[in-house]
């Protein structure tokens, strides 16, 4: 993560003294545009996984998810499932809102 990290910030050193090519600026704009496609889809997936689940216990997701974490649900197996897959959601949509540039 740390190596990562330091190759952005290098990148952003090259862009901010105007050291970049067209090679360099088209490689990030396909990386990112392929991130979002990706994103955009595990985003489907997971909110059709989520229906899946609040039409089988008739609640929201948020409102599951605030239950759960309250302890006021139990453990049973179907709720850890969805609490993780209610965290993927959160986390690849706040992603793709950052992508898109909206946050």
């Amino acid at each position: 993560m740390q190596k990562t990290m330091n190759l952005i910030q290098n990148i952003e050193k090259i862009f901010e003294r105007g050291l970049q090519d067209e090679y360099l600026s088209r490689a990030i704009r396909k990386i990112v545009e392929h991130t979002k496609e990706r994103t955009s889809t595990d985003v489907e997936v997971l909110k059709k996984d989520l229906s899946e689940f609040e039409a089988r216990y008739g609640i929201s997701s948020d409102e599951f998810f605030k239950r759960f974490e309250k302890g006021e649900l139990g453990d049973g197996g179907d709720y850890f499932e969805w609490s993780a897959i209610f965290q993927m959601y959160r986390r690849a949509t706040e992603r793709l809102k950052v992508l898109e540039g909206v946050a």
